[in-house]
């Protein structure tokens, strides 16, 4: 089914309120030609006459009549419709979907999440804490505005803008002879036990490339599945752990120290994740404006 275009309905509607072509021309500021135009293409749509026309006056037919009503609750429908959105744009209220790793859920999210619902507390925010691959598949499938994660692989229809950067440390209990250091070289690190996250998770792939770029090989002593058990491994004194420092401060382990890896310092970076044709509300370039100066204030917990 073919609709009219909104233009035409309301020179129809103009034309039946005023009962006068050069009326509803002049309140259009559309010129009269132009304006039966519309009508004509309107009723050759409709397949019905809208008007009787006379020399004197412009009357509705029964169908015209008819069609008035439902033309004037369209008008009033598209109407309410961008009120709605200009109502949203300054008053800011809607909803915000988001998706992103549980490391940036607890280390960079609650502090922005927090002063943006100080200043717009009409704004849902729904925030998917999960895997990077879920995270991507919910952008993808536009189940999200956004995600928040590392930088994808190459794919035509994702952009990423770079918010911050998540050093590795090396993590050791306070026992250990390089808990006094402030920092080790990678070279040192490559000699000792290492303790890291198995093979197979973003991690693990990101150190492997690090070290290979080096010409280092990268032998853990202990390969684990999760962080908690990587920590009480180090805690044990049985290997230097290797960890993203953000996600080391999701761990609550006062018995362990943390040193800064360099020459090459390792890190990984973390950025908005959107489709390349996306389109954002105001509702959510506001949030994502008030997201990057949370991480300007506080560097996104990265000390």
């Amino acid at each position: 089914m073919i609709y009219p275009p909104m233009s035409k309905l309301r020179t129809f509607v103009a034309v039946a309120q005023h009962g006068s072509f050069r009326k509803a021309s002049e309140q259009l500021h559309l010129s009269q030609p132009a304006l039966s135009l519309h009508i004509r293409d309107l009723e050759d749509m409709l397949q019905v006459p809208l008007f009787h026309r006379t020399t004197r006056s412009v009357t509705l037919t029964s169908e015209g009549e008819r069609f008035l009503i439902r033309a004037h609750r369209a008008l009033d429908q598209l109407e309410s419709g961008i009120a709605e959105l200009q109502d949203e744009a300054v008053r800011l209220r809607g909803r915000i979907v988001l998706s992103c790793l549980p490391t940036i859920a607890y280390n960079v999210l609650p502090k922005a999440i927090s002063s943006f619902a100080i200043q717009h507390p009409n704004v849902d925010i729904r925030v998917f804490d999960e895997v990077n691959t879920l995270m991507l598949k919910r952008v993808l499938n536009r189940e999200a505005d956004f995600g928040i994660g590392p930088r994808p692989k190459r794919d035509e229809d994702l952009d990423f803008t770079l918010l911050l950067n998540d050093p590795f440390v090396a993590v050791v209990t306070k026992k250990h002879p390089l808990a006094s250091q402030a920092t080790v070289r990678l070279k040192v690190l490559a000699g000792l036990p290492i303790l890291t996250l198995a093979r197979g998770t973003n991690i693990r792939n990101h150190l492997d490339r690090v070290f290979e770029d080096k010409g280092l090989k990268l032998k853990p002593a202990y390969e684990v599945s999760h962080r908690a058990t990587l920590c009480g491994l180090a805690q044990a004194g049985l290997g230097v752990g290797i960890l993203p420092m953000m996600l080391h401060s999701m761990m609550d382990a006062k018995s362990l120290a943390t040193i800064r890896i360099i020459a090459p310092e390792i890190t990984r970076e973390f950025g908005i994740v959107q489709r390349r044709d996306q389109a954002h509300r105001p509702v959510v370039v506001t949030f994502l404006s008030a997201l990057e100066q949370s991480l300007r204030a506080g560097k996104g917990g990265q000390k």
